[in-house]
């Protein structure tokens, strides 16, 4: 699982049958400082998200097993997180 933030959503011209009842969006990895990292990617989930929601997503063969029936997905965004506590290593310990 990984933390990102919501980007933005995506429209298909054409219902592909597996996604015909989800929602696509553009979602970027944060750091522990919560910070983008990497290249945005595009993840489904079952709910639509806000832009700058901050998410839990799912990755890899889990996230296929996300739904009732099994998806070709490489991440799902599985919960909108409410609030965020990092703590930070003293001294780098």
């Amino acid at each position: 699982m990984k933390l990102a933030r919501v980007l933005g959503h995506v429209v298909l011209s054409r219902a592909i049958e597996p996604y015909a009842d989800k929602t696509l969006h553009v979602i970027q990895d944060v750091d522990a400082d919560l910070q983008p990292v990497g290249e945005p990617e595009v993840s489904v989930t079952w709910q639509a998200m806000d832009e700058d929601d901050l998410v839990v997503v799912e990755v890899s063969r889990e996230a296929c097993n996300a739904f009732d029936q099994t998806i070709p997905a490489d991440a799902v965004i599985i919960g909108r997180v409410d609030q965020v506590r990092i703590e930070h290593p003293i001294n780098g310990v």
